[in-house]
């Protein structure tokens, strides 16, 4: 019930002015007022990016199928997951052909994955049921992010990658500001319910989230940080200085 709420009110917001409907999101989200004519912390200047900068360029990089173009261009081929397939339609892909464990995800949104550690016991009408209401879905005007209406529905399949057993390998995120890495994200056991622990460069923890979210575990620090912090600051380095507003690298 408190989802189907939430959904509502999202697309609700879809009926106001734009800086309105960010301000409204905002404050629902922080509790605070959006300043969006002197942003000054990441979430504000997020803010005034997506309104006032993101575009087709920022599409290609959230378009889970066109930004191995860009790592590609950036000479980090070697990174990437395997690329399977890609398809247009549910019905293109066979399902025959498709190696015994995998990755399918449309390109156009958030979460939307399958990862298929036996295909014997995979349930693959639910599958593609899933994945065609995904194609459809116009993640857009959710979270109010524009620049995913301009991405081109896509399903693609990857390799499936393990990591010492686990069925969800643990997901670094590197942030980054103005080409500079500052902090990582660790996302963890992703099959029950995601934990969220944040480190600095040198792997000490950081109390960035809220215990709740938090994991038991005491990762390791990873055996090459020192090169995934590299690549991470070369891929941000694209972004061009606003004239108007901040400065921000993704």
């Amino acid at each position: 019930m408190k989802e189907s709420i939430k959904k509502i009110y999202h697309k609700l917001l879809n009926f106001f002015p734009k800086k309105m409907a960010h301000k409204i999101l905002y404050y629902s989200v922080t509790k605070k007022k959006l300043n969006l004519d002197n942003p000054k912390d990441i979430n504000e200047k997020i803010q005034w990016l997506i309104l006032n900068e993101y575009g087709t360029k920022e599409a290609k990089l959230t378009d889970k199928y066109l930004v191995r173009e860009y790592v590609k261009e950036k000479g980090y081929e070697r990174i990437l997951p395997k690329l399977i397939g890609v398809y247009s339609d549910v019905k293109e892909i066979d399902f025959e052909k498709l190696p015994s464990k995998f990755v399918l995800k449309t390109n156009n949104g958030s979460g939307d994955i399958f990862l298929c550690y036996d295909k014997q016991n995979f349930n693959i009408e639910l599958c593609k049921k899933t994945l065609k209401k995904n194609m459809k879905k116009d993640f857009s005007k959710e979270m109010q992010e524009y620049h995913y209406s301009l991405i081109e529905p896509k399903i693609v399949a990857e390799e499936y990658l393990e990591e010492d057993g686990m069925k969800n390998p643990l997901d670094y995120k590197i942030y980054c500001f103005n080409g500079k890495a500052e902090c990582i994200l660790l996302c963890s056991e992703r099959e029950k319910k995601v934990r969220i622990d944040y480190y600095d460069l040198n792997w000490n923890y950081l109390d960035y989230s809220l215990p709740v979210y938090r994991s038991k575990n005491q990762y390791k620090k990873p055996e090459k940080l020192d090169e995934m912090i590299r690549i991470a600051e070369d891929l941000s380095r694209r972004n061009k200085i606003c004239k108007n507003g901040p400065v921000l690298c993704k």
